[in-house]
C-alpha cells in the first residue's frame, strides 16, 4: 500500500504525452544534479569521508539534437561540511554536425546546520564560451557543450523523515560569446526554426524540489521527486544591427518529474539509474538545454 503512490509516479513518467516529452526536462544549467541539490542516498554518507561518482546521461535538445554528458564528481565530507567538484563533458550531434569537449566544472560547498537543514553555495565555471562553429558559421545553442557562462549557485534543503524539500537559485555572472543568427544560414540549410542567440543574454533560474525516499527490499532505494524550475525573465539577443531583441515567452515554468533508482552493490558502492521528463514547459528555450534525461551512475565511498 505504501508504494502505490510511488508506482503511480513512475508510471506517469512513462506515459507523458509525446508533445510534452519534447519539452525541457530540466533546467540543466547546472544546479539540477549537483551534490546536495540532487537527491542523495542518505545517512550512509555520514560514515564516509570520500565519495567518488562516475556517470553518463543521455537526452535530446531542441531540434532533434542528441546530447550525451559524461561526468566525474568527487565529494569530501568532514564534520558538518561537504566540498564537491563535478567535471562535465559534452557530446552533441544533429543535422548540423557533432561537437564534443569539456563543458563545465561545478564547485560547491554544503553546510549541515543541524540534522534537518542544509545550506549550499557554489559556482559553475565553463570550459568554453558557447562559440563553436561549423563550416564558418556559428552553431545554435543546441550544439554547444556549455552555456558558456560563469554562474553563482545557492540553495537550501530541509529534510523531514522520508521527504526532502530543496530550493535553489542559479544566476549567470557573465554571458557567452555565441554569435548564431538564423538569417546567416543559406536557405534550406536550417529545417527547424532555431532561435537566434547572437550576443545572447540569459536570465537566471530558481527551482523547488520535493523528494520522497522509499526502500524496496534490502538492495533498492527509490527517490522520486517533483521539480518545478522557473526561468526568471525573457532572454534576449542582438540582431545584425546590434539592436537588443527580446525572446518572448522564454520566461516561465518548467515542471519536471524525476526518479532515481539506487541499487546497493555493497556497503560502500552503488549504481544509480535516473529518468526525468517534463509535464509543463516554457514555450521558447533558446539555451538549447536537454529535453529529457536518462542516466546511469556508479558511486563508491571510502
Amino acid at each position: 500500500m505504501k508504494h502505490y503512490l510511488t508506482i503511480l509516479f513512475v508510471l506517469t513518467l512513462f506515459t507523458v504525452p509525446f508533445h510534452s516529452a519534447c519539452s525541457q526536462g530540466c533546467s540543466d544549467a547546472g544546479f539540477c544534479t549537483i551534490h546536495s541539490i540532487k537527491p542523495v542516498l542518505g545517512d550512509s554518507l555520514k560514515s564516509r569521508n570520500n565519495t567518488f561518482k562516475a556517470g553518463v546521461s543521455y537526452g535530446s535538445a531542441q531540434y532533434n539534437v542528441s546530447v550525451v554528458t559524461p561526468y566525474l564528481e568527487y565529494i569530501y565530507h568532514f564534520r558538518h561540511v561537504a566540498l564537491s567538484a563535478k567535471l562535465l563533458m559534452g557530446i552533441r550531434s544533429g543535422d548540423l554536425g557533432t561537437t564534443s569537449g569539456l563543458a563545465d566544472v561545478i564547485l560547491t560547498s554544503s553546510w549541515n546546520l543541524n540534522e534537518k537543514l542544509q545550506l549550499v553555495g557554489g559556482v559553475k565555471l565553463p570550459f568554453n564560451k558557447a562559440d563553436q562553429a561549423a563550416g564558418g558559421l556559428p552553431l545554435p545553442m543546441s550544439y554547444q557543450t556549455s552555456l558558456g557562462t560563469y554562474d553563482l549557485i545557492t540553495g537550501a534543503s530541509w529534510r523531514m523523515k522520508k521527504l526532502t524539500l530543496t530550493a535553489a537559485w542559479q544566476h549567470p555572472l557573465t554571458q557567452n560569446d555565441n554569435a548564431f543568427l538564423f538569417d546567416d544560414y543559406p536557405d534550406g540549410i536550417l529545417s527547424d526554426p532555431y532561435i537566434s542567440t547572437n550576443g545572447y543574454e540569459r536570465k537566471g533560474d530558481v527551482l523547488l524540489r520535493i523528494t520522497h525516499r522509499s526502500s524496496i527490499g534490502e538492495k533498492w532505494t527509490l527517490l522520486s521527486s517533483v521539480l518545478p524550475i522557473y526561468h526568471l525573465g525573457n532572454d534576449s539577443y542582438q540582431d545584425r544591427d546590434g539592436n537588443e531583441v527580446t525572446i518572448e515567452k522564454s520566461k516561465g515554468l518548467t515542471l519536471n518529474l524525476n526518479v532515481f533508482f539506487n541499487y546497493h552493490l555493497s556497503s560502500n558502492t552503488a549504481l544509480e539509474f535516473s529518468l526525468g521528463a517534463p509535464v509543463i514547459a516554457r514555450e521558447n528555450r533558446p539555451d538549447g538545454l536537454s529535453q529529457f534525461s536518462l542516466g546511469v551512475e556508479y558511486v563508491v565511498r571510502f
